[in-house]
């Protein structure tokens, strides 16, 4: 890792992680596997702070010091690179997007499922102050499968700036599902021991906006004891 030279304009371009997982097994152009489409501009790094109106040499320098930042070569790792995505907004545009959900709570969970309600839990998702441009849907990320899933969708391990939301203690049980549609339905496990809970991100892809709840898991494993047979038999 080092410091791109800032006195010309560079393109820095290298394979993430998951591309280099995907050239490992056999991905190129020719297949379809690792096909480049589109992009993501992102301006991690940049102290908008240093932004100066009263710079005695006028306007053209109240952003000399910003420009003037360092900047690192291109990471691989894409979650500390692209946390903070940039997008074309409508020029009176006077908030950022934001994801809601539905149902939740005051508290941000959504309802909590016990042994007497074991279907599936229909959450809404609805993009406010944007329209988007693609359909390139959401990311579902669940920190623990084993408390909920989302149902009908095949989950992948985490990677690239998924991973943002991770902590470290996170990584083995956290799947990420990919969905189209502005709905998700989450299956609740029955448990050995209750409540158990599990945080559920929603990450809009275009935008990066998200939203995220609690899941609480009531529903508790019944156990019986094994039929024994009469003494003296």
């Amino acid at each position: 890792m080092g410091y791109l030279d800032n006195s010309s304009i560079t393109v820095d371009a290298v394979l993430t992680k998951k591309g280099r997982e995907l050239l490992k097994s056999g991905g190129s152009a020719q297949n379809g596997s690792l096909r480049i489409t589109s992009f993501t501009l992102s301006d991690t790094g940049v102290d908008y702070t240093l932004w100066n109106p009263s710079h005695p040499s006028g306007s053209a320098f109240y952003g000399e010091a910003i420009e003037n930042l360092p900047q690192l070569e291109a990471s691989v790792h894409s979650e500390y690179n692209l946390r903070n995505r940039l997008l074309t907004l409508p020029q009176d545009s006077s908030a950022m997007p934001t994801v809601a959900l539905s149902p939740l709570d005051a508290s941000g969970i959504a309802k909590t499922v016990g042994d007497a309600d074991p279907n599936p839990t229909q959450i809404t998702i609805d993009m406010i102050g944007y329209t988007p441009s693609q359909n390139l849907g959401y990311n579902i990320l669940i920190l623990d499968t084993n408390v909920v899933s989302v149902v009908g969708v095949t989950g992948e391990n985490v990677s690239g700036t998924s991973r943002t939301f991770l902590g470290e203690q996170d990584i083995r049980s956290a799947i990420e599902y990919q969905i189209t549609g502005n709905s998700f339905n989450l299956e609740y496990h029955v448990q050995s021991s209750i409540p158990q809970s599990t945080t559920v991100y929603v990450v809009d892809v275009e935008t990066g906006a998200y939203q995220f709840f609690t899941a609480i898991n009531n529903r508790l494993e019944i156990t019986r004891a094994k039929n024994r047979a009469p003494i003296g038999s």
